[in-house]
């Protein structure tokens, strides 16, 4: 019988939880810097608000690939957060209420 390591599974969750986490900060100096009181730029503000709106997604993905054998997600956490980074600042600027149209495609 296989012998399955707890604290090596968690070790692991505790890996892939931390990818997400290394977003936070920079996604908090956006939102701090777009404010009113600081320099008062919308799509900078919207663009920190899109990381912290779409934690969740984030976190999912950070979690998947973090637990994957190959453990090269953080290509794909990257390119999730420049989505919503720049959907986020281009609906600022342009004032769209329509989200733009997400396609993946493996």
């Amino acid at each position: 019988m296989k012998k399955i390591n707890v604290f090596s599974k968690l070790q692991l969750l505790g890996k892939s939880l931390m990818l997400p986490i290394a977003v936070l900060p920079v996604a908090a100096l956006l939102l701090r810097f777009g404010s009113p009181d600081m320099l008062n730029l919308s799509f900078v503000k919207s663009a920190g608000n899109a990381v912290f709106a779409n934690l969740s997604v984030l976190f999912a993905i950070g979690i998947a690939f973090g637990i994957a054998h190959s453990n090269h997600g953080a290509a794909a956490l990257a390119g999730a957060i420049s989505y919503f980074v720049i959907e986020a600042g281009a609906k600022s600027i342009n004032g769209d209420s329509e989200p733009l149209p997400l396609k993946i495609t493996l």
